[in-house]
């Protein structure tokens, strides 16, 4: 069944998804890059995901932040969808961009459903759009470039999964 065939309405991105992301285990995840300032440390875990993702996404990497002042627990966390194995074609991204506009309404810049503004971003390859959730607890973008293709971000994913109930779990 395709995520784009689903016949309920999806309440957050995060129902658009088959694979949990709630679920954190870092054995499972490679640890690809991190970088560490006087205040932070952040890491950025990557994996290959068992099936490709609204159609194209084939990775999901989380960044995680950890506040080196704070022992709260509460560290920013965000998730970002790439392809590896193909950038995705301009219906992939569409139907992206349809997708979230279904769930959250115009995003930051006032624009909906994907357009022929979208079509001329896409083709130059400078395409990004944003959409801000719960007044800035979280944020959605959407972007393609040359290098990367598609890739979706999700700042603040923790946030996210508050407002939903959840808590990411994680296990060393």
């Amino acid at each position: 069944m395709s995520p784009f065939s689903t016949n309920k309405k999806e309440k957050s991105i995060l129902d658009c998804f088959t694979y949990d992301l709630s679920s954190f285990f870092f054995d499972e995840y490679e640890e690809i890059a991190s970088e560490e300032t006087p205040a932070t440390v952040m890491i950025v875990y990557e994996k290959k995901l068992p099936w490709n993702e609204l159609e194209v996404f084939d990775t999901v990497q989380f960044r995680i932040f950890f506040d080196k002042e704070s022992l709260t627990g509460s560290n920013p966390v965000n998730v970002k969808f790439i392809s590896k194995a193909k950038k995705g074609t301009v219906k992939h991204l569409s139907k992206i961009i349809d997708k979230v506009v279904s769930i959250y309404g115009h995003d930051d810049y006032r624009k909906g459903v994907w357009d022929e503004l979208d079509e001329s971003d896409y083709e130059s390859k400078q395409f990004r759009r944003v959409w801000t959730i719960e007044q800035g607890d979280s944020f959605i973008s959407v972007e393609f470039n040359e290098s990367d293709g598609i890739v979706l971000n999700i700042l603040f994913f923790n946030n996210m999964l508050k407002e939903s109930g959840s808590y990411l779990e994680t296990n060393k």
